[in-house]
């Protein structure tokens, strides 16, 4: 009696862990986590290997059977660091190795997984088994690697934006320390200002007056001389020319009259036709004074 009873309760206990063993291996197979254990010899033939490993396109009784060992599905290029890393570990007396490499699918294709392995040891504590959990880390390593190319690209963004300011401050220092004003107007009446160095100053203007629309170019030329200058700029333009040359009169912001010598290239559209003027302006009053 008492001995039916207990092969009884054995039999149950035995029915409720293969229930749990079961369940377990539900969970694990329907989960992206593929359980290994693998023997601590040559390239970890495996004991155990959950069914999910049919994720990486194997069956598990390739492994079972041997006629796949783990090893050999390690890229060629990770598989001396694999192997030393999981040396070291062991080595050292650690009981947990975690790493990431590529491996090769049953199609040949490469995917990387994260490894982590708790290393078992018998009595004597030399290792006997790798009880590994392998997770498919593909779509994460691309977003990361996508990640850092952004990072990369941005900070070369910035950095060749920085190096464009750099020049550009470098640019203005010099035009800003010359007696040559830059200009870059519209093609339109009166030529509005897109841009002009901060040397309009020995005019009596601000970049701000002709920026701000407050001073149009054309408004500044001698009365006398503005004619001339916009059938000149205007005949260049519809022949065709690239760049237009000519000295005139201008008037200070206090009235005062000063030649300058105007040098612009004229900018075009794909259809030839003009949009921007880049001028440069010299006070030449100085060769008229002599004169």
């Amino acid at each position: 009696m008492g001995f039916n009873h207990l092969a009884e309760s054995d039999e149950e206990a035995l029915d409720e862990a293969l229930d749990r063993q079961k369940v377990l291996e539900t969970v694990i197979n329907n989960s992206p986590v593929m359980v290994f254990l693998w023997t601590a010899e040559e390239n970890w033939p495996a004991e155990y290997v959950s069914e999910n490993v049919s994720l990486l396109g194997y069956s598990a009784e390739d492994f079972l059977t041997g006629r796949i060992v783990y090893g050999n599905i390690v890229h060629s290029e990770d598989l001396e660091k694999v192997r030393s890393g999981l040396n070291r570990c062991c080595a050292l007396g650690k009981d947990i190795f975690v790493q990431r490499y590529r491996v090769l699918t049953g199609k040949g294709k490469v995917r990387w997984v994260e490894e982590k392995t708790f290393i078992q040891r018998d009595d004597l504590g030399e290792v006997t088994h790798f009880q590994g959990i392998v997770r498919d880390i593909t779509e994460e390593i691309e977003k990361e690697r996508a990640l850092r190319d952004a990072l990369e690209s941005q900070k070369a963004l910035m950095e060749k934006q920085k190096a464009l300011l750099d020049r550009e401050k470098a640019l203005e220092t010099v035009i800003n320390n010359s007696p040559m004003v830059v200009f870059l107007w519209k093609a339109d009446k009166y030529w509005p200002t897109l841009y002009v160095s901060e040397n309009i100053r020995q005019f009596g203007y601000s970049p701000e007056d002709f920026i701000s629309g407050r001073v149009l170019y054309g408004k500044i030329v001698h009365p006398d001389d503005l004619l001339q200058v916009e059938l000149e700029l205007d005949e260049n333009c519809k022949e065709g020319g690239k760049m237009f040359n000519r000295e005139y009169r201008i008037l200070t912001k206090s009235g005062e009259v000063r030649w300058v010598e105007e040098t612009t290239f004229i900018q075009r559209d794909e259809e030839g036709a003009a949009t921007h003027f880049q001028g440069i302006i010299e006070d030449v009053t100085e060769k008229y004074e002599k004169a």
